[in-house]
């Protein structure tokens, strides 16, 4: 991206994946996909509706300065569940966050209650066209799938937009949070260059 956003995520593709992790990641991917319901319902309806509550009972600046470290952690940590189940990291998410897992948010701004319980719906147009990029995953996942359980390899040219995704969702998430109130870029360029093979910025 050409201007720093206060949410970031980097990683390094990893070398070898051992073919027992390989099956964990295997198995985590699949859980991931039957409580994928759940784990958004959490995230997108429960915890905006909290931080509308919280805002309106302190303000945006206190829950900023009380608050904001809190979500933090739990939007890292959901960065670190999606990072585990596609293969990114062999770290359990509470172990990742910071290790393997380099994601970082900078909260920042003074969110109003009601914005704070609209943000879903205002990042519908953000999550459409994610989702669309989110296709690929029809045949990176089994690829890597496979790749990793017989090669014991994790598939190269699918590491950079694979985390280029991973960032925009985490920016997402940011904005989802209230941790800043900069709407999260299209990075669309980034993308599509990474599936081109040009690779996603940072």
């Amino acid at each position: 991206m050409a201007v720093a956003y206060p949410a970031t995520l980097d990683m390094t593709c990893r070398e070898k994946i051992p073919r027992d992790q390989g099956i964990m990641h295997t198995l985590a991917l699949f859980v991931l996909w039957i409580a994928g319901g759940v784990i958004g319902f959490l995230a997108y309806i429960v915890a905006p509706i909290m931080i509308a509550y919280r805002v309106g009972k302190k303000g945006g600046e206190k829950y900023i300065e009380e608050d904001a470290p809190e979500f933090s952690r739990y939007a890292g940590m959901l960065v670190s569940i999606y990072a585990y189940a596609f293969f990114l990291t062999d770290e359990l998410p509470d172990k990742a966050v910071g290790s393997s897992v380099k994601v970082e948010f900078k909260p920042s701004g003074n969110p109003a209650w009601l914005e704070a319980l609209i943000r879903p719906i205002l990042l519908i147009p953000s999550g459409l066209v994610l989702g669309l990029f989110g296709m690929a995953f029809i045949v990176i996942l089994p690829w890597t799938v496979i790749d990793a359980l017989v090669n014991e390899h994790y598939p190269r040219r699918f590491f950079e937009f694979v985390l280029g995704y991973l960032r925009w969702e985490t920016r997402m998430i940011a904005y989802l949070f209230s941790l800043t109130q900069e709407y999260p870029p299209f990075a669309v360029a980034d993308l599509l260059n990474s599936l081109l093979g040009g690779g996603a910025q940072s």
